[in-house]
């Protein structure tokens, strides 16, 4: 335990008392007149600012309370913020990642931005503000945090009624104050950390992020205004906002968007759908669910460019979900290792966790007996099956399986999660009368003609 945790105040309330306070603040609107209702609202943001402040006290004390603890001999000890903060993560609802991050920012919050910190508690900033500021001055070493956090809470006003973009230059400008070698090595940090992130949206678009030195992003967008201005002076159709899209996706590509992609049609989507007699959305491999009719557009019009390929993968037909396969290998063998991505919908099962699958685990460790096979198999990414091998955690599979794929666990401090695999397409949508085989014959041989 740390030595200043003894030191720390004891929280004058008790768990059930904050969980009956939760209870009474559902039922807490009673008014009809505007005024008071507006009165409630203040009184509102007040209490979650100081319960925000609260959960920082008590997720800094929870870490100095833990980082101490002996690991268990002869097992493998990933991280200590990581195996924590997927315990925040847990308690609070949001992923590993951003548990241990919330672990983080609440040591930062408290021990280095005391005045920010009671802002917070006075409702003069919000949680995300503060959460900001802490994350404005990670590259600060404490000294330096503490500086900026005198300057920027002092005066008479301190940081009352500013808005997130003020509070931000606040900070910018009390960084470059107090600790200026150091935003000068940040800078040079940043620029040699250039990348580019891909995210998928939710209606079958995705962004690119890049992040580049600033003389090149003047460059680049230069570059796609000029190609935008020179197809709309040609009579291009497309919206200027279009041209610079496709023209970044050729340029990066070389494939011209308007040709249609090659598409490999791993069918989790129901062959009712594909078809055209039900409207339950597509799971496409490494994108996510998508309408059905979008799902069949991409694959006539690969058809129609002799592009396109066909894969069946079975469900079983009342619980959808895909039919099991084993291996007596110690490691997934490629069929079964792309069976638990796609019965897990490519996502990490771990609750709250949305990453990408890196990983494919045995729930129950080969170690201790558990097979390869996919009951016991999950998807997930790395961070996640690192934390799964902290001492204390343990994970087992439903038994006997019934309808979709779950795994019960228990973390290091007895925090009990459940996670279930999503369901596959077809059973959920729009019933569709009975009709005859020569009827469906019939229906299916016009839409391959359309």
């Amino acid at each position: 335990m740390s030595p200043n945790a003894a030191d720390e105040p004891v929280p004058a309330w008790a768990t059930h008392e904050l969980h009956a306070l939760a209870d009474e603040l559902i039922h807490a609107t009673g008014s009809r007149e505007p005024v008071e209702l507006l009165d409630q609202l203040d009184a509102l943001e007040r209490i979650k600012a100081a319960a925000a402040a609260a959960q920082v006290t008590v997720t800094a004390l929870l870490a100095a309370a833990t980082e101490d603890d002996e690991p268990h001999h002869g097992r493998r000890r990933p991280c200590r913020s990581a195996s924590i903060g997927a315990e925040v993560g847990l308690a609070v609802r949001i992923s590993p990642y951003q548990g241990e991050q919330r672990l983080l920012l609440s040591r930062r919050l408290h021990d280095d931005l005391p005045g920010v910190h009671a802002s917070l508690a006075r409702g003069d900033i919000n949680e995300t503000q503060a959460l900001a500021v802490a994350r404005q001055v990670a590259h600060l070493d404490p000294r330096q945090r503490g500086l900026v956090d005198t300057d920027i809470t002092g005066g008479a006003s301190g940081l009352v009624g500013l808005g997130d973009e003020k509070i931000r230059r606040r900070v910018r400008r009390s960084c470059l104050t107090v600790a200026a070698d150091t935003e000068t090595r940040r800078y040079e940090r940043a620029r040699a950390d250039r990348h580019v992130t891909a995210r998928q949206l939710d209606d079958g678009t995705g962004r690119i992020t890049a992040v580049v030195p600033i003389e090149h992003l003047a460059a680049v967008r230069a570059r796609l205004s000029q190609a935008a201005a020179t197809a709309r002076a040609a009579g291009d159709e497309r919206t200027s906002s279009q041209v610079r899209a496709d023209t970044l996706v050729e340029r990066i590509t070389g494939h011209d968007p308007a040709t249609p992609l090659p598409v490999r049609v791993n069918l989790v989507i129901s062959a009712e759908s594909l078809l055209g007699d039900d409207d339950e959305p597509g799971d496409v491999d490494g994108v996510g669910w998508l309408p059905a009719s979008l799902c069949t557009d991409l694959v006539r019009r690969a058809s129609a460019a002799a592009r396109a390929s066909l894969r069946r993968l079975f469900v079983t037909p009342a619980e959808r979900h895909l039919v099991a396969l084993e291996s007596r290998s110690r490691t997934f063998p490629a069929g079964l290792a792309e069976l638990l991505g796609l019965r897990d919908g490519g996502a990490c099962r771990t609750p709250g966790c949305g990453a990408p699958v890196r990983h494919r685990d045995h729930v129950v460790r080969d170690s201790d007996g558990g097979p390869t096979s996919a009951h016991n198999g999950q998807g997930l990414c790395e961070r996640c099956n690192y934390v799964k091998e902290t001492p204390g955690w343990t994970s087992w599979t439903a038994s006997p399986p019934q309808g979709r794929h779950e795994v019960h666990g228990v973390t290091e401090h007895l925090r009990i999660f459940r996670s279930t695999s999503p369901p596959m397409p077809g059973g959920t949508g729009t019933p569709t009368p009975a009709r005859s085989p020569g009827e469906l014959h019939v229906l299916r041989a016009l839409r391959l003609a359309a």
